[in-house]
């Protein structure tokens, strides 16, 4: 039988981000994270932070997993929520971020003369 290896970290974060956005108590929030890039960069910031696990099984059983919350403690699933919680006030204090939610597209800023010529 062919093996493929599981990342069984990612559809937890993925499952936890979607989770938490939608009960977010601020709408701009889930509204800048709609942004599939924005929803990749958190994604990437917490599983950055993590112990990621792997399982080898069979191809076929890979695809019927439906549930893997239980290879993290409760204490993890915590630091999970915690990380979370961390990426977006991170990911929304870099000031890119909030030129490209408006309109989702990069805002043009003027030209600044520079002190540094003179």
């Amino acid at each position: 039988m062919k093996q493929a290896i599981v990342n069984l970290t990612l559809p937890i974060v993925t499952d936890k981000i979607d989770d938490i956005l939608a009960a977010y108590p601020l709408y701009e929030y889930r509204q800048v994270y709609a942004v599939p890039e924005l929803r990749q960069k958190l994604t990437a910031y917490v599983l950055a932070r993590l112990p990621v696990v792997y399982v080898t099984m069979d191809s076929s059983a890979a695809c019927e997993m439906t549930s893997t919350g239980h290879c993290y403690s409760s204490e993890q699933h915590a630091q999970i929520h915690q990380l979370i919680h961390q990426g977006i006030d991170a990911l929304l204090g870099r000031p890119e971020v909030w030129q490209r939610c408006q309109g989702r597209e990069r805002v043009e800023t003027e030209p600044v003369p520079s002190s540094w010529f003179g």
